[in-house]
């Protein structure tokens, strides 16, 4: 989606859609104006209640794409091979994505903010109203609300 600000400058907005690849959630360490979000999903007793909320950060679901090899009636046998390889896998990779988003935290704040300072910047809005924006933003980035 490409939008223009009021200046005529060009916004490009891209989405990526994705069931349960969790890997994609790393982007957000790597492009500091990423935003994850998920859709809720309650799981009591292997059972997948979808909420269709749209909710803040990853959703980390263990074998979410197992569980719905088992909801689609795949054979156990292959569902069983599947959770052994996918453990091992995972077990490595959750690691390494816990040190990157922590690694990362403090970029993503920082540019964060920057953008906000930009905005305001080019802003019609009038000193009041900017001096409460500034007021907003800092608040929002000491109680980690960003």
């Amino acid at each position: 989606m490409t939008e223009y600000t009021e200046r005529g400058q060009i916004h490009n907005r891209y989405t990526i859609f994705a069931t349960h690849m969790e890997n994609l959630s790393e982007l957000a360490t790597i492009y500091p104006n990423l935003k994850i979000l998920h859709f809720h999903v309650d799981i009591k007793n292997s059972r997948m209640d979808f909420k269709f909320q749209l909710k803040d950060g990853p959703r980390h679901v263990p074998h979410y794409g197992l569980m719905l090899a088992g909801v689609a009636g795949l054979p156990s046998s292959v569902i069983e091979t599947a959770e052994r390889i996918t453990s091992r896998i995972m077990q490595k990779e959750i690691k390494r994505m816990e040190i990157n988003c922590k690694q990362y935290h403090d970029i993503q704040m920082a540019y964060r903010v920057a953008q906000r300072l930009m905005c305001l910047k080019y802003s019609n809005q009038d000193e009041d109203s900017i001096r409460q924006a500034l007021q907003n933003l800092k608040a929002n980035y000491l109680s980690g609300g960003l």
